[in-house]
């Protein structure tokens, strides 16, 4: 049967290294998904066996996050899509049934998000009248807007988006304007699917950090004959500690970001009204 819903795999060329074993896994723990896969490349194309692979290429090279997402979202076919990244490994079998019921539930609500991992938000929460299995994300909480497995809609997302925006503007920003708007911004009941216990899509929670393997890949990859010449990004180690030095660029990096999300967001508002 065909999956009504698509799925975006967000990626870049330079992750190129992530596709294979992304789709290998991807293949053997979802393999109930017949869906369009929509993969966020700038000018390569990626097939993986009786996957429906569809290579975006944009040609936005060098471009910010959020511009390619949104050049990859109009290409979708349909309103409704799933959001994932390529190095969101799967590593235990997907519950299609489970996902494809919730997706019943998001479309016949009309709502604009629903988050289907335990790690997008920490609330607060209401419990939805819609499901027992639904909670609705209160407007104030962080990470309201999160780029971890969600079903969004088309419209809702790109009303949120800005094109300069990196993933984490647009997590952080997003999140704010999001509680400026009437959308509908759902998770899955955090008691009844949790991280290692009862996932919906059970991944690795970003396989790659700060552009090095996580650890967490290298047992997962070996099982599944995957091979990767590690060496090549290298593995993050674990952190000796963060110097106080480090603490307040990160502060001032971070202040000098809002004045400029701020300052860019005035003026996007004034191009919207004219």
């Amino acid at each position: 049967m065909h999956s009504n819903f698509s799925i975006i795999v967000n990626t870049t060329d330079s992750f190129e290294d992530c596709w294979l074993p992304f789709f290998k896994l991807f293949k053997k723990y979802w393999p109930e998904y017949s869906g369009r896969i929509y993969l966020n490349t700038e000018t390569k194309e990626f097939k993986y066996e009786e996957l429906n692979i569809i290579s975006v290429k944009s040609g936005l090279i060098n471009q910010p996050w959020s511009e390619c997402l949104q050049y990859a979202i109009n290409q979708i076919e349909g309103e409704y899509f799933i959001y994932m990244q390529e190095d969101y490994f799967l590593n235990n079998k997907v519950n299609h049934k489970s996902i494809t019921e919730l997706y019943e539930l998001f479309e016949n609500n009309k709502f604009d998000c629903l988050h289907l991992t335990d790690q997008c938000t920490k609330g607060p929460f209401d419990i939805s009248t819609v499901n027992k299995n639904l909670w609705e994300i209160k407007k104030g909480a962080d990470y309201r807007v999160s780029t971890q497995a969600a079903f969004w809609r088309k419209g809702s997302i790109l009303e949120i988006i800005r094109p300069w925006e990196s993933g984490w503007d647009f997590e952080k920003f997003g999140t704010i304007r999001s509680c400026k708007s009437t959308n509908k911004i759902m998770c899955v009941n955090q008691n009844a699917y949790q991280k290692d216990i009862n996932e919906l899509i059970p991944y690795v929670f970003t396989g790659i950090i700060k552009g090095k393997w996580k650890q967490e890949v290298v047992p997962l990859f070996k099982e599944n004959q995957i091979e990767i010449v590690y060496k090549n990004r290298g593995l993050v180690e674990k952190k000796d500690g963060v110097r106080v030095l480090s603490k307040v660029n990160t502060f001032i990096n971070v202040v000098l970001k809002y004045l400029k999300n701020y300052l860019l967001e005035i003026n996007y508002q004034k191009k919207s009204k004219k």
